[in-house]
């Protein structure tokens, strides 16, 4: 089925996604949801996606990316998602981790960094969430301790997207001015960000432990870890930013990983769609194919309008960011309403298929049902977004 396109230059970059998808994303799509080992990062994959151009995709091309817009970055995410979320989620995050370099960072930083996460050559983790820090992302408590010319960092991170792999981290946390200053492990204010090496020779250095978090429901290929700071030694200018300010990065960070996951969102909801109505089309019973009866019909029918409601919210905000305008409203009713409505089509999607739909050995269904749940979960809560959305309107 054909998508609905704002620009021309989307339909050239979903030939690009889903030339990628049948060479790289299909022969191994299957294996890599069904393994459970410790080593399960799809490395060679995320280097593909690196080589192809896809985790820099909207990054500059002064620093090693392909300087495509937003809309065309989320029309690939789009895509890269309809073949399989989790292969998706290892380019978003790539993209993710490296926004608030080229955004917040020194020249140096993003010279250094920049072109080698882009390229797929590093790894990079985004490490915002903690224990007692999820929705309440202001309310950090691993810190950080100027002494001399390097900062001593301890805490702990957990739920973060390849934190158990990665090479280099953006960590949030707070700056004390002492051992004992307890205010400024308090204040809102205090958050600050940090870029971390955290692996030389691909052996973690000292001061830092991970963990692979098992037994996820979806989005397997893409690890999520625990991270733990035990006098970890970092170099003061490694600083993103200023000092203080690292809660307006991860802010401004997410509101455009936002449309990223709305694009997420309406990716799996298209591939449900699609599925739901070439097996509409074949299951036979009571002598005529399910396509005929009403209530799959209307089943089809609610699931195609809110798809394209989903995906034009995601392009409007998508056209906002590239015009420099403010898109915190409307990127927090597309993450909402998109990945509700995947929610509502994975559903009915597998109220169609039946048995065929739950059992994955017959279809993707059941693995774009346990992919899906997750997004409305990171990059912030729908009850998160709904609290930004009713904040925007009553300002």
């Amino acid at each position: 089925m054909n998508r609905y396109n704002i620009d021309p230059r989307q339909e050239e970059v979903r030939q690009l996604a889903a030339e990628f998808a049948k060479k790289h994303i299909e022969p191994v799509s299957k294996e890599l949801d069904h393994r459970d080992d410790p080593d399960r990062f799809a490395y060679e994959i995320y280097k593909q996606l690196g080589k192809a151009g896809f985790i820099g995709f909207n990054m500059p091309k002064e620093l090693g990316g392909q300087g495509r817009s937003n809309l065309e970055y989320i029309t690939l995410i789009e895509e890269l998602c309809y073949h399989d979320p989790a292969i998706c989620l290892l380019c978003a995050v790539g993209e993710l981790a490296t926004y608030p370099i080229i955004y917040f960072g020194s020249e140096q930083q993003k010279k250094k960094y920049v072109p080698k996460c882009a390229s797929g050559e590093l790894i990079p983790a985004f490490m915002l969430t903690e224990p007692q820090a999820g929705s309440d992302a202001a309310n950090q408590q691993t810190t950080a301790v100027l002494q001399g010319d390097h900062y001593v960092i301890n805490g702990e991170k957990i739920f973060i997207m390849h934190g158990d792999v990665a090479d280099l981290f953006v960590l949030f946390l707070r700056i004390k001015e002492n051992e004992s200053d307890d205010q400024a492990v308090k204040a809102a204010h205090k958050v600050s960000a940090i870029i971390v090496e955290a692996r030389q020779n691909g052996q973690l250095v000292p001061g830092i432990k991970v963990k692979t978090l098992k037994k996820k429901m979806g989005m397997r290929a893409a690890t999520t870890g625990q991270v733990w700071f035990d006098n970890l030694k970092v170099p003061k200018e490694n600083l993103l930013g200023e000092p203080g300010k690292g809660f307006r990065i991860a802010m401004n960070t997410l509101d455009g990983a936002r449309i990223g996951v709305a694009a997420q969102g309406v990716g799996i909801a298209q591939r449900a769609l699609d599925e739901s109505i070439a097996y509409a089309k074949k299951r036979i019973c009571f002598g005529s194919p399910i396509a005929k009866f009403q209530a799959i019909q209307w089943m089809l029918a609610d699931m195609s309008c809110r798809l394209e409601a989903a995906r034009l919210l995601a392009y409007k905000a998508a056209q906002m960011q590239d015009r420099g305008e403010k898109f915190s409203l409307e990127c927090a009713q597309a993450k909402l309403y998109a990945t509700e409505t995947a929610n509502f089509c994975v559903d009915r999607a597998m109220q169609i298929h039946g048995g065929y739909g739950y059992i994955g050995e017959f279809s993707i269904i059941e693995k774009l049902y346990r992919d899906q749940r997750v997004t409305e979960i990171y990059e912030g809560t729908s009850e998160i977004q709904r609290l930004v959305i009713s904040g925007q309107l009553l300002k």
